[in-house]
């Protein structure tokens, strides 16, 4: 096995989400109802980024007990990278919470 990474295929990356909105209730939803991780202002942590999906697995179990993950323990995602493609093409967009936008 080399050390370099064939082009075109793919790592995996290990994120977490912090996430910073609170209901009115106070409750933090951290999964929606089909057990993904929410999507609403949440913060993203990248962890590492491994060459197998087991090693990635294998990091968020360590990383589940360590001070701030274990608080949101299931707010975890390995996702898929593919090595020289490019993600941001068309550029981004921010929304700003009312009241908040920057000139």
């Amino acid at each position: 096995m080399t050390d370099e990474h064939e082009p075109g295929s793919d790592l995996y990356a290990l994120w977490h989400a912090r996430h910073l909105a609170v209901e009115d209730d106070g409750r933090i939803i951290h999964l929606d109802a089909d057990g993904t991780v929410h999507l609403d202002e949440e913060e993203w942590r990248i962890i590492g980024i491994y060459r197998e999906q087991a090693a990635a697995e294998e990091q968020r179990e360590i990383s589940r007990k360590l001070p701030g993950f274990r608080d949101e323990p299931d707010c975890f995602e390995i996702v898929p990278v593919t090595v020289d493609e490019d993600l941001w093409n068309e550029g981004f967009v921010t929304v700003y919470p009312e009241g908040r936008r920057r000139d």
